[in-house]
């Protein structure tokens, strides 16, 4: 159980001092720590890249988490700034520039959320759009339709399956789509996508409300990710009871990145 966002907070602290090589410590203390990236137990299931360079804070203190080959440089560039600052153009240009040569680019900065049992905000829709919750099976069949990018992602991963989703129908017809996909044992991500058609009428409220629901009932912890300058997303998931937990950014494939069409 989750009831509350300290008993949240500490979940969060653990996967990310396992995502990152890190000490749980590290996200509370002032400043900046420099850990070496490394595959451990606990982690969200992302690849990890054989070149990596990520920066992530929980508010407080910065941890700048990297491959071996990059740790010098990370250290040599990145120390002397203020852990806030590591966030700022200035900062993401001269970390893009490095990892250009590698064929990469850095992603985000990307804002992360969390919701609690005591934060949830229920939303429920009129008569004509109907909410239903899908189980794996259901959401599987889904496969190949490009208008849910975010919900369904490229292609189905067994290693981060979608193992439960709400959808909205209207006049048989599915117009919005919200998944979890099992990132890691504890904490699970929510992606929502609506048509454009019914943007604006509060589907994505009540998709991302009634499936946080589901969520606690299974006894994990949902959390939601959206770009800094993706306003609406940041609404719909601050009007559910979601509050930001962490931000991050990280270095990833150009090829991947564009494929993903920058989202």
């Amino acid at each position: 159980m989750i009831p509350d966002r300290e008993s949240a907070l500490k979940v969060v602290r653990q996967i990310l001092a396992a995502d990152f090589a890190c000490e749980e410590s590290d996200f509370g203390k002032e400043g900046i720590t420099f850990c070496l990236s490394k595959e451990l137990e606990g982690a969200r299931r992302f690849p990890l890249p054989e070149k990596f360079l990520a920066v992530v804070t929980m508010g407080r203190g910065v941890v700048v988490s990297c491959s071996a080959d990059r740790l010098h440089w990370a250290r040599t560039n990145l120390k002397r700034r203020s852990p806030e600052a590591l966030f700022y153009a200035l900062a993401l240009a001269r970390m893009e520039k490095y990892v250009a040569r590698d064929g990469q680019t850095m992603f985000g900065p990307e804002l992360k959320y969390i919701c609690t049992q005591d934060s949830l905000e229920l939303h429920h829709l009129d008569a004509d759009v109907a909410v239903n919750l899908v189980k794996e099976e259901g959401i599987k069949r889904l496969y190949g339709n490009n208008l849910f990018p975010n919900a369904l992602g490229r292609h189905y991963d067994p290693q981060r399956p979608r193992l439960i989703g709400c959808s909205a129908r209207h006049d048989g017809v599915t117009v919005g789509l919200a998944t979890a996909s099992a990132d890691s044992d504890s904490m699970w991500q929510i992606g929502i996508d609506i048509l454009p058609d019914y943007r604006y009428r509060g589907i994505g409220k009540a998709l991302v409300s009634q499936l946080t629901a589901a969520l606690f009932k299974m006894e994990k912890l949902p959390y939601y990710s959206t770009g800094i300058s993706n306003i609406a997303s940041r609404r719909t998931a601050i009007s559910v009871g979601y509050r930001p937990a962490w931000v991050e950014i990280f270095s990833k494939e150009r090829s991947e990145v564009y494929l993903r069409g920058l989202r």
